[in-house]
């Protein structure tokens, strides 16, 4: 009865899953190649950068249209594959794995293109006295957060002359200062903002 029990048990028991088939997306060609750049061998790395070169560029130009950076980002894009050749586990074509770095790198730069590019709108938010009036949000709140970066005795100075329209002469006597510290004040005000803008 034991042994009917164990056959009746091995018949409704769920099949083992088949081990999913190995895919070789490499050629046995590209494969010996592979093996040579991450040996660090020149002409296998400048053998994978003229065979692929034509791709990242034109994936660039298509994701950016006629950019004056293209030509440092495809730079870019081949330092950082060659820096990952060793982690490369050859889980997708060398195509696919190169069209995930430049895209990540292409994602990278509009990001920091776009904050830097806000940082500069809020500097200019601030200079032009615009005022709380601005339909902006965006630029307003990031006018304010630069703000924050500057000293406490900057920032007054800043805000008053730019913000709320004040001279300098009538800055100088609600802070009951001198009119040469708060001219300095303000130009090192400027300058720190600046730096900001320049570092973003």
């Amino acid at each position: 009865m034991t042994g009917a029990v164990q056959v009746f048990d091995e018949l409704v028991a769920p099949a083992a899953s088949p081990e999913p088939a190995h895919v070789d997306y490499l050629s046995a060609e590209e494969q010996i190649l592979l093996a040579q750049a991450r040996a660090g061998n020149a002409r296998a790395l400048r053998h994978f950068y003229d065979t692929h070169q034509t791709q990242v560029r034109s994936h660039l130009y298509r994701l950016l249209g006629p950019d004056s950076e293209i030509d440092d980002l495809v730079q870019t894009i081949f330092a950082r594959a060659f820096a990952a050749l060793a982690t490369f586990k050859g889980g997708s074509t060398l195509s696919t794995w190169l069209y995930r770095i430049t895209t990540n790198t292409t994602h990278n730069l509009l990001r920091h293109r776009f904050r830097r590019n806000r940082v500069k709108a809020a500097f200019q938010w601030w200079v032009g006295g615009r005022g709380p009036q601005s339909s902006h949000a965006d630029v307003r709140d990031e006018a304010t957060r630069l703000l924050q970066h500057l000293a406490p005795d900057l920032r007054e100075v800043f805000v008053f002359y730019h913000y709320e329209g004040l001279t300098l002469q009538e800055i100088s006597q609600i802070l009951d200062k001198p009119l040469s510290t708060i001219g300095d004040r303000l130009t090192r005000a400027r300058k720190r903002l600046l730096e900001l803008v320049a570092a973003t």
